[in-house]
């Protein structure tokens, strides 16, 4: 069984968790094989989110950039910037009542990456933390901390750097 399934099954059997339906909507990006894998079993997990680090690792519908998600178009201060590498993060988790976001990175040279993306701090460098070094990491590391934490700002995190190193 792979790890993707494994942690899907782990989640499934925890009472604080909800998995969601699989869903047949398509994906027009090209994404990470975990990614692909996770989409196939679930259309998005709730980690904990009775917990106070509560986090949704969104469905497929929502796996839209992050900039968009945060910035909408209508919004006057939303522009996508032209060879702005951040146009190419994609929204993979969002806890929207602690402002805090996950973005995936999908550019060819950190494909899979995983980054802070906190409203205030998104896309700016020195402030763009690498939390995981792919999707599979970020679900085991999100489910690992149980909600009472976000893992990457534990002591005993092990700093990954940031997406603009």
């Amino acid at each position: 069984m792979s790890q993707i399934k494994e942690l899907i099954e782990l989640i499934k059997k925890n009472p604080e968790c909800i998995v969601h339906t699989q869903s047949t909507d398509k994906i027009n990006l090209d994404i990470p094989d975990d990614l692909i894998e996770f989409y196939e079993y679930t259309n998005g997990v709730s980690l904990f989110p009775d917990k106070p680090y509560g986090i949704e690792i969104v469905g497929k519908s929502k796996l839209i950039s992050t900039n968009q998600f945060l910035y909408p178009k209508n919004d006057v201060i939303w522009e996508e910037l032209e060879n702005d590498v951040t146009n190419d993060w994609f929204l993979i988790a969002k806890s929207d009542e602690l402002s805090q976001y996950i973005s995936l990175d999908l550019t060819n040279d950190k494909f899979g990456k995983c980054y802070d993306s906190f409203y205030d701090t998104h896309g700016e460098e020195g402030m763009s933390q690498i939390v995981a070094k792919n999707f599979t990491q970020l679900l085991a590391s999100l489910y690992k901390s149980k909600g009472l934490s976000w893992f990457w700002l534990e002591s005993d995190f092990k700093n990954l750097g940031d997406a603009f190193d």
